[in-house]
């Protein structure tokens, strides 16, 4: 029993004792200062990196201590949040800020020192740090492309304080319509290096078109967008054809290529022509104009070439020969006789109609006069029967 109770009053013993070494200190803020940078400006993403100098009383602040950055955050209700803390064992180590890849934004941060038994200081000085939102774009390489040829396109995204990325491509086509994904030409995948190659053959039709690289960080996204310029030989367009203008051979040749290919027509026998060209993006127009009689042949050749090839066809008249002239004139006579026989069916209705009139009023005129003398007819006998009537007989 008296073992229990001398163990007993041991133990209170040495707590108290603790209690009595665990009393605060009374410290004088002339002896602690931080020297840093107040406000500083970085990029989302940035590894960032904040160097200072720390004063305090080192026979007050003794080791092992702990250096701890902490930010206020009032939208939770907490009044300190730890961010970073070091424990130091040794008087000298490396005072360095580390906070990776903070989201676009205004941060306010404090820093204390712990050590011994609840020993506390709290710097006053603050540090504000504005975090903008991210501008540096991927890099999107591109090789030449030929039309049906490999052509490769490299992203290369910058690497942030995380250590993967979202990268995935995003096609337009010419006319702005977004083409159908498909699994050779569209993927979606994380990597954890920097750069993302993509390889395709092109035609034609891609020209003009936009790619984009997308490039997903944590909590930022950013893109660069590039247009593809396809190189591919001339293409002679449907449109191509040769007409008569009057007494004139016009003739149109219209070809499509990159590099815009010039037209050429092959006329060496030919002196008395002009021909004058003009293009628009990647097409060339070309027209060649001539006498007709000068020309005998059915059929005249366009030319179009550029440094990947040529493209040549044969353009037909049109039956536009030596017939145009008695196919015109055997039509001009078709349309005359049309124009006579209704010249004629119209002269004779408009006769007959004429006829009628005249006689409907000729019947008219005649009937109007019969009525007439039938009035004065009957006026007349009632005179004479009126001048017998009024006779009286003679007395004898």
């Amino acid at each position: 029993m008296t073992l229990i109770f001398s163990l007993i009053l041991s133990l209170f013993l040495k707590g108290s004792s603790c209690q009595l070494r665990c009393v605060k200190e009374i410290l004088d803020d002339k002896e602690f200062s931080i020297n840093m940078t107040g406000h500083i400006t970085f990029e989302s993403g940035d590894c960032i990196r904040i160097p200072f100098e720390l004063t305090f009383p080192k026979n007050k602040v003794t080791t092992p201590y702990k250096k701890i950055w902490f930010q206020q955050d009032p939208q939770v209700n907490v009044k300190y949040r730890s961010i970073e803390f070091v424990y130091i064992m040794e008087s000298e180590s490396e005072n360095t800020l580390r906070i990776n890849g903070l989201p676009r934004g205004e941060y306010e941060y404090g820093f204390k020192l712990e050590w011994g038994c609840n020993q506390t200081y709290i710097f006053p000085k603050r540090l504000r740090i504005s975090v903008s939102e991210l501008t540096r774009k991927p890099h999107v390489r591109v090789s030449p492309m030929m039309e049906g040829e490999v052509a490769t396109l490299t992203c290369s995204a910058h690497r942030l304080c995380s250590d993967r990325v979202k990268v995935h491509w995003k096609w337009t086509k010419a006319d702005g319509q977004h083409e159908v994904q498909h699994d050779h030409r569209f993927y979606d995948r994380y990597i954890s290096r920097k750069m993302s190659r993509y390889d395709f053959i092109p035609t034609a039709d891609d020209h003009n078109s936009n790619i984009t690289c997308v490039v997903e960080y944590y909590d930022s996204t950013v893109e660069t967008t590039v247009t593809l310029t396809v190189k591919f030989p001339p293409r002679i367009l449907n449109g191509s054809q040769c007409l008569v203008n009057g007494k004139l051979l016009v003739c149109v040749c219209m070809s499509r290529g990159n590099p815009p290919p010039p037209i050429t027509w092959p006329l060496a026998s030919l002196t008395e022509y002009s021909v004058t060209s003009s293009s628009s993006i990647l097409t060339v127009n070309s027209t060649f104009t001539m006498p007709l009689a000068d020309y005998h042949n059915s059929t005249v050749k366009c030319i179009s070439s550029n440094e990947l090839g040529q493209a040549e066809i044969e353009i037909p008249l049109q039956n536009y020969t030596e017939n145009y002239w008695s196919d015109w004139r055997e039509k001009a006579d078709t349309n005359l006789t049309w124009i006579a026989v209704v010249s004629f069916s119209l002269n004779l209705i408009l006769l007959t109609s004429l006829i009628i009139c005249a006689y409907k009023r000729r019947k008219n005129t005649q009937k109007n006069l019969c009525e007439e003398n039938n009035t004065y007819a009957s006026l007349k006998r009632a005179d004479v029967q009126q001048e017998y009537s009024i006779i009286s007989p003679q007395p004898r």
